[in-house]
Parts: C-alpha cells; sequence; structure tokens
C-alpha cells in the first residue's frame, strides 16, 4: 500500500513569546519568561501531520541563518524540508509575541518578508511533488501570484484563513478549494456576507465552489458545510490555559483523518479533540501525539446536523 503523504506550502517562523508571571504592565518591564520556539502556521501544521505518522513535505521559505538551522534540528522524524527554498542573505522569519498572565495575546510582530521570495516561478518545479500527495495544505501566508499558481495544479487543496486580512487572497480560488477551515472573522471577509450568521456565510462559500467548508468559532465549537447541510459541532466545557496553537493542531488532524481515508464529518471530530488537547495544555502545539488522551477527547465533542 502507497504511503500516505501530505505536502505543506506556507509559513515557517521562529516564535518569540513573552509572558509575565503576574499581571502585565504595557508601559513597564514584566518579569516573565521568554521562549523561542520554531512556528509558523504551515510548519505547525506539517508538524503535527508528521507527528501523526503521515510523510509530510514542507515548502517554505528559509533565510540562510540561526533560526533555520534551529527549525531543522527540532523537526519531527517524517517532516521533511527537502523542498524548502533556502535565500543567502535573507532572514528567516520571526514572529514576536505579548501574551498576558493567562495566555492571551496582546500584542505581535510578524515578520515574513523572506515569504515573497515563493514566486510562481521558482515553485513550478514543486508540481509533480503537490500532485502526488494525498493533499495539499497550503496557508495564506503566500503570495497571490503564488496561490495562483498553485490553484492551477491537480491537487485536493486544504486552505487554512491564517488571518481576517489575508485571507482574502483566496477570493479568486473558491472553486478550487476542496476543504476551507477558516474561523469566524475570516469567514465573514471571505463570504462577503459579514452582516449575516455562521449559517448563511458557509452557504455563500459553499455556493462559490468550496467543497468543504469548516468554520471553527471559538467556544461555540465549529460547522460544517456539506452536500447542502450545516453540522453543528460543539465540545464539553473545560478550563483552558492557552489559546495559540488550537487553529493549527484543528487544520493539521482535520487534514491528517482526511488522508487516513476518514469521512470529513469524522475528521472534524478529530480535530476537534486534537484542538481540545492544544487549549488544555500550556504549549502552542502537541509535541508528542497520545492517542489514548485524543480518543478520550472525541468522546467530548458532540453534534446536531441542520
Amino acid at each position: 500500500m502507497k504511503e500516505k503523504h501530505v505536502v505543506v506550502f506556507g509559513g515557517c517562523n521562529v516564535d518569540i513569546s513573552g509572558r509575565p508571571y503576574e499581571h502585565l504592565d504595557l508601559h513597564d518591564s514584566n518579569p516573565g519568561a521568554v521562549e523561542l520556539s520554531p512556528g509558523g502556521v504551515g510548519r505547525n501544521i506539517a508538524a503535527t501531520i508528521a507527528r501523526l505518522g503521515i510523510q509530510t513535505d514542507l515548502v517554505t521559505a528559509f533565510g540562510d541563518d540561526d533560526k533555520r538551522a534551529m527549525i531543522l534540528a527540532r523537526a519531527p522524524e517524517k517532516l521533511s524540508f527537502d523542498y524548502a527554498f533556502t535565500f543567502e542573505g535573507a532572514s528567516t522569519g520571526s514572529y514576536l509575541v505579548l501574551l498576558d498572565q493567562e495566555g492571551e495575546m496582546h500584542a505581535a510582530v510578524n515578520d515574513m518578508a523572506v515569504m515573497e521570495e515563493m514566486t510562481p516561478e521558482r515553485i513550478k518545479d514543486r508540481r509533480a511533488l503537490a500532485e502526488g500527495a494525498d493533499f495539499v495544505v497550503v496557508d495564506a501566508n503566500l503570495r497571490e501570484d503564488t496561490l495562483a499558481e498553485i490553484f492551477s495544479w491537480d491537487i485536493r487543496a486544504v486552505v487554512d484563513g491564517v488571518s481576517a486580512v489575508k485571507v482574502k487572497k483566496f477570493t479568486p480560488f473558491l472553486n478550487r478549494i476542496h476543504v476551507l477551515k477558516c474561523n469566524i472573522l475570516e469567514a465573514q471577509v471571505l463570504s462577503g456576507r459579514g452582516s449575516d450568521d455562521v449559517a448563511t456565510q458557509g452557504a455563500a462559500l459553499r455556493d462559490a465552489g468550496v467543497d468543504y467548508v469548516v468554520i471553527t468559532a471559538g467556544a461555540d465549537g465549529a460547522y460544517l458545510f456539506k452536500d447542502g447541510d450545516m453540522t453543528h459541532f460543539t465540545s464539553t466545557p473545560m478550563t483552558i490555559r492557552g489559546a495559540t496553537g488550537a487553529g493549527d493542531a484543528f487544520c493539521a488532524m482535520l487534514t491528517a483523518e482526511m488522508a487516513k481515508g476518514k469521512k470529513i464529518d469524522h475528521a472534524v471530530v478529530g480535530a476537534m479533540a486534537a484542538s481540545r488537547m492544544v487549549l488544555k495544555s500550556d504549549q502552542s502545539e502537541l509535541p508528542f501525539f497520545n492517542e489514548k488522551d485524543w480518543e478520550k477527547e472525541k468522546q467530548e465533542i458532540h453534534y446536531e446536523r441542520n
């Protein structure tokens, strides 16, 4: 049997996070912890899929620097950077975030300028790699002309919206997307139905040509739109230790479950369970995947079809 294979096109950077021990004072120096870790939406998704046992290639952009070396050194076994680009004289992406004592973001600076070097001309020779994969994950950190090149290929694309600003790049390609995963704000922007309810937004995205639409809604769970139906997934209330990375884990598990042959409904349940695992931890991803814990979290997911 052919080994499952996913290709991810997206951002990769070093995360620098600061979190005070006590109350955050925005106008003073706060005693606390500062951490450096590999990050970026594309990398986070790719790393989690790899930890789930699926061979994953990340096509991203690096500078030739120490940040790149750190990211490569901390990659899980089944994550390959063989098709990534390294640009001499450029700086690998950085994401600087200031958190409060509860782990909620107060401000961030995102330096992803190196991603502009991933031009359509440069990625054309990654086409065979992508077309040979079970799924291709694409995040919104790519240039729009580069996205146009990728969506001209024969692929099953899973899209992560990333942010309400960046998600607009996908507007011309909605009828080329197999699965769109976005949050409420991203769905409002991309559907053009910002003042309407989530049901109207999801239906509009389906009408625009997306095969499956998954809209995450924080404490309100997630919504799946397919075949004229809307399914609302909710989960048992829990104590949240940190919200960073839950969306990336959701997209990763959603993709991995589909790559393993699961139907989209079952994949959403698994994705929500993975998201719960991150929310209940103090980490932004799943450094070690515990299947027993995941199966337990799946029992906390409930759904209703409308």
